[in-house]
């Protein structure tokens, strides 16, 4: 039996290839069928053929069409603020004609707070997307980390599966909590703070809005540096540790074990080494699904932020300042979101890839 029909078969032993498939499945149909070219198989046959993963021609068309399906379903949503915008417009030259400023001034606040209220409707379902794909991704690690720790496990490295085990879940509960209880609803609060700023002659609140934004970001890094610190520092002890016991058992058995030493010390390399490969492999898979996973949204939520932004500078000439500067908020705060589904999946790679260095001697 060669190395490749020993990894196929401990791949089999090992992993529970249904939850790996059904989170490939699930992938699937969010991504509108991007992960299909990424199962669990196809990436461990490509890498004991030493072959490309993946197809770049492939992708780049696959993006570039998703992006563009999303800038035209916003498109809708700019184009009504648009011709909103416009009447407010005709209705400020109409009333100026007639000398009636007091019924302009209501037409234009009415006009005002359906743009808002078209607005913030289209950003609420954005935001709820956000939190969804938050979970989803936080789910995700859910069902890794524990087939990732088991072959961490398997492969002689029981103090950094017993430390990191309970560090990593850990670690993707508070994280995604402190995301979906605190740091999102944060930015959901500056965009609605902004708008109200809109219907106001002075700046009220313009300040707190652009701050609290800030501040969503910067608890955002905060809380990703120390995190990916603990994490970096605990599987450097762990890692240490693990070096010493595999190394003396290997020596133990090769020293003491009369004739047959030798050959058990071998197979226990092998092993080791098999079980690694898998452990790259279905590491790999989790990188690929989480990219994956935030795929879409990402793209949809700049595809929305770039109608937004587009949106201001057109209505800025035809509408109050303070409108376009809230629409162009709005396209800001969608970006911000996006930064921080970015960082969240970017730090959850980081545990992953933290996980696969471990079993690297």
């Amino acid at each position: 039996m060669d190395f490749d029909e020993i990894i196929k078969d401990q791949m089999k032993n090992v992993v529970d290839q249904d939850n790996l498939d059904s989170l490939s499945d699930y992938a699937s149909n969010l991504s509108g069928g991007i992960s299909e070219h990424f199962t669990i198989d196809k990436i461990l046959e490509a890498t004991l053929n030493g072959k490309s993963i993946f197809d770049s021609q492939e992708i780049i068309t696959s993006l570039k069409e998703l992006f563009l399906y999303e800038m035209k379903s916003a498109l809708i949503v700019g184009v009504e603020i648009l011709t909103i915008c416009i009447v407010i417009g005709l209705l400020k030259n109409l009333s100026g004609s007639f000398s009636k400023k007091g019924v302009s001034d209501i037409a234009t606040l009415t006009c005002s707070i359906v743009i808002i209220g078209l607005a913030m409707a289209n950003f609420n379902t954005i935001y709820q997307l956000t939190i969804d794909s938050m979970k989803t991704i936080a789910y995700t690690m859910d069902i890794l980390l524990p087939i990732l720790i088991a072959i961490l496990i398997s492969m002689g490295q029981v103090a950094s599966g017993t430390i990191m085990s309970p560090l990593l879940l850990t670690a993707v509960t508070i994280f995604q909590t402190i995301i979906k209880n605190i740091v999102l609803p944060a930015v959901f609060i500056s965009t609605v703070l902004s708008l109200i700023n809109c219907l106001t002659e002075k700046d009220y609140v313009n300040q707190l809005s652009k701050f609290i934004r800030q501040l969503a970001l910067f608890v955002t890094g905060i809380i990703m540096t120390l995190m990916s610190g603990i994490i970096a520092i605990q599987g450097l002890i762990a890692k240490t540790s693990d070096s010493l016991l595999i190394g003396t058992a290997k020596y133990s058995i090769d020293e003491f074990i009369p004739i047959v030493g030798g050959f058990t010390a071998d197979t226990i390399e092998l092993f080791i080494k098999c079980m690694g490969s898998i452990k790259n492999v279905v590491g790999l898979f989790g990188i690929i699904l989480i990219v994956i996973l935030i795929l879409t949204p990402i793209i949809k939520i700049l595809a929305i932020s770039v109608i937004y932004k587009v949106t201001a500078l057109l209505i800025e000439p035809i509408t109050s300042k303070k409108l376009s500067g809230g629409i162009g908020d709005i396209g800001t705060s969608l970006v911000t979101m996006g930064a921080i589904l970015f960082f969240a999946s970017l730090l959850f790679i980081i545990f992953i890839t933290s996980i696969i260095n471990l079993g690297v001697s």
